[in-house]
């Protein structure tokens, strides 16, 4: 298996560092606007130069992050069990409402065709690994839902990148 690395030129920043890039030029804009000392002090081009460095560091910084967890991905790819990859699709194409532990189990072993006992055992691994969150014996009710980590293993596993 292997992930094709993105091109270190490529640069598709998430909704939420397109805010803080978004908030950065117009921080630029604002103070271009407003600065009174004029453009041609040294004071103005120091400060434009440091949020320059600042929007080229927060780019930089993400595809760091990406390229970790392109990384991490792979490397948790390789430890799961085919079924616990398959329970990680389905959540990313049918799961839609909130069921509980149980409930969840009935569910997965109707629609994957698996013994209940193996549903259980894979989603136990899922919570274990901390890509799904679910109640336990102290904490019953709790709907099952993918956490952040096992909402971007899941989409990986969708987009049949492996």
């Amino acid at each position: 298996m292997s992930v094709s690395s993105p091109n270190k030129d490529e640069f598709y920043p998430p909704p939420e560092l397109k805010n803080v890039m978004t908030a950065a030029e117009n921080l630029m804009s604002e103070f271009s606007m407003n600065w009174v000392g004029g453009e041609n002090t040294s004071s103005y081009r120091r400060i434009r130069e440091q949020l320059e460095t600042l929007r080229e560091s927060l780019i930089l910084h993400y595809k760091e992050y990406y390229s970790m967890e392109q990384a991490l991905l792979e490397a948790s790819w390789s430890r799961l069990t085919e079924k616990q990859r398959a329970i990680l699709g389905w959540f990313s194409e049918n799961y839609s409402e909130e069921a509980v532990y149980t409930v969840l189990i009935e569910r997965l072993s109707r629609e994957l065709g698996v013994p209940r006992s193996t549903v259980r055992w894979n989603l136990r691994g899922l919570r274990e690994t901390g890509l799904i969150r679910a109640g336990d014996k102290e904490n019953k009710g709790i709907p099952v839902e993918l956490t952040y980590m096992g909402r971007v293993m899941s989409e990986y596993i969708s987009s049949g990148t492996p």
